[in-house]
């Protein structure tokens, strides 16, 4: 499968699973006031783009609404706004000023969902490729595949670091992604001549849910892999268990039905989601056909 096909696949699980992509959510939440520039240059440039390198992780990544106010917090001001948005986020620039008058000084927030502002629920360090190929891919989608279990379906915000630990604000690294829903990537072809991408590791954050004590659902077993192969998908069983398995599931779990082995210790090609399900296709494997799995699924309590 190719890279631009797999990330075409997982945003479309993302929004086909669940068009709420915060089902834990409650009410909104406003960040801390940012302040990053002066209108002592061309104007006052509180943009997304710069707060979000000079305040790595404290701006969710689709923000819902956008406040800006003077540092003396009044608002409105007389001032000429040339862009206040949540794709953009905040600009006054002097040069639409009346003459002889600039910007005033101004400080700005984010509405965000309200998960963002909980406790931080963040997985282990992932690190599933390297940059010697076409540069380092630490997709969402091919994640999932690798670390089954070990990721939520839909994180909140992702951070990115060399295995040094440093940030691709240091590195220096054009990087292509880094959004949750899809993962990170930094293509060699889009750095300077004759350098490659460093190598990174990634880490998700995740509702707060995620990280507490759940409860499995019992276990699963409608397909045997007689056919084209073992097809435990979400979809199929919720029609038939109706009520049993939860909207979002958190985890997945899948073992033989004989031996209880578990799906990542078999040796078989396999795709493991808790959006999905368990697929085992027999043309995939080495010896021609599937062993028979049985899946569960972890939903909040």
């Amino acid at each position: 499968m190719s890279k631009l096909l797999s990330l075409s696949i997982v945003v479309g699980l993302v929004f086909e699973s669940n068009q709420q992509l915060f089902p834990y959510a409650t009410a909104p939440c406003w960040t801390d006031w940012f302040d990053r520039d002066d209108p002592s240059g061309t104007g006052d440039w509180e943009t997304l783009e710069h707060l979000r390198k000079s305040y790595p992780r404290k701006i969710c990544p689709s923000p819902i609404g956008l406040q800006a106010q003077t540092l003396s917090a009044s608002s409105p001001t007389v001032d000429v706004i040339f862009k206040e948005d949540t794709t953009v986020g905040f600009v006054c620039r002097n040069e639409d000023q009346p003459p002889g008058q600039m910007c005033m000084d101004y400080r700005v927030r984010f509405r965000c969902p309200p998960n963002f502002c909980q406790k931080e629920c963040w997985t282990d360090w992932f690190d599933r490729d390297d940059p010697t190929g076409s540069g380092d891919w630490e997709t969402l989608f091919h994640l999932h595949l690798n670390y089954p279990g070990k990721i939520c379906p839909i994180p909140i915000d992702i951070e990115a670091t060399t295995l040094s630990g440093s940030s691709p604000a240091v590195t220096g690294d054009a990087i292509l992604v880094e959004n949750p829903l899809i993962g990170f990537i930094c293509r060699n072809s889009d750095q300077t001549t004759n350098k490659m991408c460093s190598d990174y590791r990634v880490r998700f954050r995740c509702p707060p849910e995620y990280c507490k004590k759940e409860c499995w659902t019992k276990w699963y077993d409608r397909d045997h892999p007689s056919g084209s192969g073992d097809w435990e998908l979400l979809s199929t069983l919720r029609v038939e268990n109706p009520g049993q398995i939860c909207a979002i599931p958190l985890h997945i779990e899948a073992v033989t039905t004989d031996t209880l082995t578990a799906a990542d210790s078999t040796g078989q090609h396999l795709i493991i989601s808790p959006l999905l399900g368990c697929i085992c296709l027999n043309h995939h494997q080495k010896t021609g056909i599937c062993r028979d799995y049985k899946v569960r699924f972890e939903c909040p309590c």
